[in-house]
């Protein structure tokens, strides 16, 4: 019985630390945005300019990578941010839905994109 309550407190032990590393592990966010014919760079500037609303929030501006090549099936445009944890990037999404400021901001993109995709990573 010893040794049983013994492994229990261990698998408890081990999933409560890898739990709690999970939630502390650094996230990546990555938008990626393809631009209609010939807003590739209407759609930079607009990212951009994005990014100085987020700063002005108070928030991760992350950084906005403009394809050097613009043929090809990779997305024109990709704005990328990290986070402490996945708990810091809910915060910031909350933060920023409640301040109202990226409506506008994602209608006017609409206007300017063929299509848009997001990809969360996980780092090591």
């Amino acid at each position: 019985m010893k040794y049983f309550i013994t492994i229990l407190l261990l698998v408890f032990f081990l999933s409560f630390s890898t739990t709690e590393a999970q939630e502390n592990q650094t996230i990546i966010v990555q938008n990626y945005y393809w631009a209609k014919e010939g807003k590739i760079e209407e759609v930079y500037t607009h990212r951009l300019y994005a990014s100085q609303v987020r700063d002005s929030l108070g928030l991760a501006v992350g950084r906005v990578l403009k394809r050097i090549e613009t043929h090809g099936e990779l997305s024109h445009v990709i704005w990328e941010c990290e986070y402490i944890s996945e708990a810091a990037r809910k915060e910031d999404v909350r933060k920023l839905t409640a301040s109202g400021a990226f409506e506008k901001l994602t209608e006017k993109m609409g206007t300017l994109i063929e299509k848009f995709s997001r990809g969360v990573y996980k780092v090591n």
